[in-house]
């Protein structure tokens, strides 16, 4: 992975190609993120990252921002949507898929709130159907 580093950002880029699909539908009550690693895993895709997804929250705890900063955000239901939803995998020590998901969640008087969806505290409401693709990286090769 090369990393190139800017007095404004910094970025790695990697070298790959985009592998298999995998339409997935999350059950009622699963966690987001918990269920798209383990379909993930079933589908045997380590790294990739979210094509498309559509569903809802039963509520929604959405993390921003980072250190001392860092904040919370709750949102009650029952009838959360997603209005947005991207983010990749990335294998963890074990191999094991890691998935760090972002987007935008409406609660039932249409307001809009945005941030890294955390991790034990996103429970599907009705379902989430999304769209995985596999990332190969060349460095698997």
């Amino acid at each position: 992975m090369e990393k190139r580093v800017d007095a404004a950002f910094e970025a790695e880029f990697e070298d790959g190609r985009f592998g298999r699909l995998a339409a997935i539908r999350l059950k009622p009550n699963q966690d987001l993120v918990e269920g798209v690693e383990g379909a993930a895993a079933e589908a045997g895709i380590a790294c990739g990252v979210v094509r498309a997804a559509v569903g809802s929250l039963v509520d929604a705890a959405l993390g921003y921002g980072e250190g001392e900063g860092a904040s919370v955000v709750t949102v009650e239901g029952p009838g959360i949507e997603i209005l947005t939803l991207a983010g990749e995998l990335r294998p963890d020590a074990e191999g094991r898929p890691r998935a760090f998901l972002q987007g935008t969640i409406s609660d039932s008087d249409a307001k809009v709130y945005g941030g890294e969806f955390l991790r034990g505290a996103n429970p599907i409401c009705i379902t989430l159907e999304l769209v995985l693709q596999e990332w190969i990286p060349d460095s698997a090769a």
